[in-house]
Order: structure tokens, then sequence, then C-alpha cells
């Protein structure tokens, strides 16, 4: 008969050797070329612009940039922005529009003239705002003021 009743520490203590699975490199954070983005089982995300997808499903750059994550197609995604693309990318943004042609003053004076006579029944309401909280009485007690005022005439 064998003694395995009491060795019970020997079934113990097996484990797998860590994978270092995840993201190495993150958004905004510059990369060079050939450089892991992300190791992953599986394509969890996907390669963009500037990224490839190696043997093991890991990503990596292949351009020098800045890391870009982001989503096309309801699948999440991570490119590399060059700081060539970056520049294209700001000049387009910074471009100036066309200025519009203006109007002549003689146009505009009419047109802050409507404006104003729109503002005039504003002004009318405002006024009667401002009387004194004693001038405003309820309705109900407005019959019994007229009463007293005509018996003081």
């Amino acid at each position: 008969m064998g003694r395995s009743k009491g060795g019970s520490g020997a079934k113990n203590g097996r484990d797998s050797n860590p994978k270092h699975l995840g993201v190495k490199v993150y958004g905004g954070q510059a990369i060079t070329a050939g450089s892991i983005i992300i190791k992953q089982r599986g394509t969890k995300i996907f390669p963009g612009d500037n990224v490839k997808k190696a043997g093991d499903d890991s990503l990596f750059a292949t351009a020098d940039g800045v890391v870009l994550f982001g989503e096309r197609k309801n699948r999440k995604i991570v490119s590399v922005v060059t700081a060539e693309e970056s520049a294209k990318a700001a000049k387009k943004v910074a471009a100036p529009k066309a200025p519009k042609a203006e109007k002549p003053a003689a146009e505009k004076k009419p047109a802050a003239e409507k404006a104003t006579a729109a503002k005039k029944p504003a002004a009318k309401k405002s006024a009667a705002a401002d009387k004194p909280a004693a001038a405003k009485k309820p309705a109900a007690k407005k019959a019994t003021a007229k009463k007293a005022e005509a018996k003081a005439e």
C-alpha cells in the first residue's frame, strides 16, 4: 500500500507561466516602426493605418508616429499617425475660409430698425413690471377698491 494519504502537498504548486498580454503602448504615445503595440490572443483589437498583425495576433507599428485608438465598423482598431499625416490634418484645419462679402451699410440699417421696432413692445412690458408692488392688486381686491373709491368721491 502506497503512502499517498498524508502527502497532499504534491498536488498543488502547478501554474502556467505568464504570457504578458495586453496593451504595451497607449494612445497618444510615440512609437517606432516594428514596435509591438498590443499582445493579444485572437483579434480583439484590429489593425488600422500603419499597423499590421503578427502571426500570434500581436499588433505592431509599420511606421514611426503616434498611437491612436479608435473604432471602425463597430470594431476597435489601433492606428499609427505619422508626422506627415498629422501635418496634413493640421493644414486642413488651419486653412482659412474665404471671407463672405459684406452687405453695404445702407442695407444693414433697415434690419437694425426692424430689430428695434420688435423690441418696443417688450419695453412696454418691462415698464409695467417696474410699477411698485403696492400699485398691483389681486383681482378680488380690485372690485372692493373701486367701491371704496366711489364712496370717497
